[in-house]
């Protein structure tokens, strides 16, 4: 018996094979609703293959695009958390190249912030 038939003959725990099952049920309503919405918006009477091929392509590059927007809103609040505390640090030590590059990094992150809940 091989690798691969031994990974597969791994028997599901009953609450594993549930959400497993729960999630495709997810997956497959979002896949076939898409799939419906690119027909109509061609104006086809059928939904075809290539609709659901590209539903599949839609719905991948959501899933991308959140991850995106996810990381540019942690990177964007480090970035102001950074200015917060460093501008006040730097502005009572009277250091004015610091606090330039503090207020550089707040208004970065802010942008990235803005930016990131700008696309939800």
């Amino acid at each position: 018996m091989s690798k691969q038939d031994e990974i597969i003959a791994l028997p599901l725990y009953a609450d594993a094979e549930k959400l497993l099952k729960e999630e495709a049920d997810n997956y497959e309503a979002s896949l076939l609703l898409q799939s419906k919405l690119i027909a109509f918006q061609r104006k086809d009477d059928l939904v075809l293959s290539n609709h659901v091929k590209e539903a599949k392509d839609v719905i991948r590059a959501e899933w991308k695009q959140k991850w995106t927007r996810e990381l540019m809103l942690v990177v964007g609040g480090a970035l102001l958390g950074a200015f917060v505390q460093g501008f006040i640090t730097e502005l009572s030590n009277g250091n004015s190249a610091l606090v330039v590059i503090y207020v550089l990094l707040g208004f970065i992150g802010m942008f990235l912030v803005f930016w990131s809940l700008r696309q939800r």
